[in-house]
């Protein structure tokens, strides 16, 4: 079954803003008693989840790094390695972490505009047996 173009359009708009607007549109959805799509509901909810996976690692990476740079020797890598891929601009302000993230977005939105389902390893499987699709 091919998606409806509306579902679609939300769906790229709920990666690009990493899942703000999938909060908003399921709320929306249930105050209106409006039945989504199990295309709308995986991408949606995958949305949220790789907001709050990044959200996450981000923090965990900061307190790991922190932590690592107390030690002499390897403290001075560790913070080097963080300037290199978090700090330094490669290309006017994208970062290597920072163009990562980007070229994901754009992966997931590209697929969802696609009609197919975009697939990552553990996410996707996650969303898959949760929430259906």
């Amino acid at each position: 079954m091919n998606p409806k173009f509306s579902d679609r359009i939300v769906s790229i708009l709920a990666y690009f803003t990493f899942g703000i607007f999938s909060i908003i549109w399921i709320v929306f959805a249930n105050l209106t008693k409006k039945n989504m799509s199990s295309f709308l509901v995986f991408n949606l909810y995958q949305a949220i989840f790789i907001s709050v996976v990044l959200a996450m690692g981000s923090l965990i990476y900061s307190i790991a790094v922190n932590i690592v740079s107390i030690i002499p020797i390897i403290g001075n890598f560790v913070r080097w390695l963080d300037v290199v891929f978090n700090q330094t601009p490669i290309y006017f302000t994208f970062t290597i972490s920072g163009l990562f993230v980007t070229i994901l977005v754009f992966y997931l939105s590209i697929l969802s505009l696609l009609g197919k389902k975009p697939y990552l390893p553990f996410v996707s499987e996650t969303i898959s047996s949760n929430f259906g699709g």
